[in-house]
């Protein structure tokens, strides 16, 4: 897992698992403004289509993230938390994604604890790392509200 946005962002290998661009980030790589989500999710389309991933994970702050994988597309509203510092949100989404997975979670739940994990940095100050006790308590509280609108 690296961090890595501009030029480098550019030249990441093809046939990534998963990538977790920003809205900058995405426009970036599509060479382009977005401008609705609809143009969202067809510049993460092509990024699948053109084999750099096989998935995306577009995370867009105060507006939740959007996971395109294959022909289905799933909209995560946002967490809402009071925040201290953005430093490392990002980060933390990724981490929590990959520990969701390698916890045995469906990868929709995967995209919710990082979520939860990339919240719970907001909840800390400065560079200060978040703590797990946030993540599952935001975890559970977006598990639960998931549950309630099936």
């Amino acid at each position: 897992m690296r961090d890595t946005s501009g030029a480098a962002l550019k030249q990441a290998g093809n046939g990534l698992y998963l990538l977790k661009p920003s809205l900058r980030e995405l426009e970036e790589l599509s060479g382009r403004e977005l401008r609705s989500e609809p143009d969202e999710v067809q510049a993460a389309r092509a990024l699948i289509a053109a084999g750099r991933s096989d998935i995306v994970v577009l995370s867009l702050g105060a507006r939740g993230a959007i996971l395109v994988n294959g022909d289905e597309t799933e909209r995560f509203p946002a967490i809402a938390v009071a925040a201290k510092s953005t430093v490392g949100a990002g980060n933390s989404m990724l981490a929590g994604i990959f520990v969701g997975l390698t916890r045995g979670l469906e990868l929709r739940e995967a995209v919710r604890f990082g979520m939860a994990a990339g919240n719970a940095a907001l909840l800390g100050r400065g560079t200060q790392l978040c703590r797990l006790a946030d993540v599952e308590r935001l975890y559970r509280a977006t598990a639960a509200q998931a549950a309630g609108e099936r």
